[in-house]
């Protein structure tokens, strides 16, 4: 004779697979939310990422991550004599930099970005130096140069510290009669440059900090041309349009330039 099982064993045996199906989905359930808790965990433990604002806003993706992209093209400094505005002062700065770290630092004290942490880290009512050196006014006294020394406090790096950027220094290294100077090399083949350049000082008192000279290389007497940027780094270039008012700021006798504004020159698009 063949055995049925009965009614009652047939209903124990699907209760034991419905509880055996309930246990394995719960232990599921309960490993996705441990895997769960400790993927969070190492979320909130994990230090902030840090967003880098080197890149200039127009750069692309491909370009951004050179450690030489600086993040402004170009610069200006607003001139007040006396209480009278002189007009403005732009320029150019390449991009990538051949000395990132210095370009960069002009670039943060233009912008005053750390002021709100360091209110001095800015170049806003520095005085140019001013004597008869620093008059255009033909009695041979004129040194072909106009220096801003800031107040000492840098925007990068550490406030009083000196920016070093040896390693770029020695990749853009120029001889000229009596030393080198370093960065942006002076070629004088563009009629339309002025030849006037923007430059930081690299060896000798102030190297690495705040202080910056505007050198009429250009305009200068042969005897003085390049051998006026020794010891320093270029990082920009005068715009032509620019150049009557470093005139009008060479030629006034009425006191010390002063920078009443600087900033980044956003261009159109």
């Amino acid at each position: 004779a063949t055995l049925r099982p009965s009614r009652k064993m047939t209903m124990i045996c699907c209760c034991g697979r419905g509880t055996a199906a309930l246990w394995l989905v719960v232990l599921l359930v309960t490993r996705i939310v441990d895997g769960f808790r400790i993927i969070t965990a190492t979320r909130s433990t994990r230090p902030p990422a840090i967003v880098s604002t080197r890149a200039s806003p127009n750069d692309n993706s491909s370009s951004s991550d050179d450690p030489n992209r600086i993040s402004a093209s170009s610069i200006y400094f607003d001139i007040g004599v006396a209480g009278n505005d002189v007009g403005r002062l732009i320029f150019d700065l390449p991009n990538p930099h051949p000395l990132p770290h210095h370009a960069e630092n002009v670039v943060q004290l233009c912008l005053g970005s750390r002021r709100s942490i360091d209110p001095q880290a800015h170049y806003v009512n520095c005085e140019f130096d001013y004597s008869p050196a620093s008059v255009e006014d033909g009695m041979g006294r004129y040194r072909w140069a106009h220096q801003l020394r800031g107040r000492g406090r840098n925007a990068i790096g550490e406030a009083t510290g000196s920016i070093v950027d040896a390693d770029n220094q020695q990749q853009c290294t120029h001889s000229c009669y009596g030393g080198q100077y370093y960065g942006l090399p002076y070629i004088d083949t563009d009629t339309n440059d002025p030849g006037v350049r923007l430059t930081v000082t690299i060896r000798g008192p102030g190297h690495g900090s705040s202080k910056l000279t505007i050198v009429r290389v250009g305009e200068s007497p042969s005897e003085w041309g390049e051998r006026l940027l020794l010891n320093s780094g270029v990082i920009g270039t005068l715009r032509p349009e620019s150049l009557p008012v470093l005139h009008a700021m060479a030629r006034q006798r009425m006191g010390p330039p002063t920078v009443v504004a600087a900033g980044v020159v956003v261009e159109d698009e």
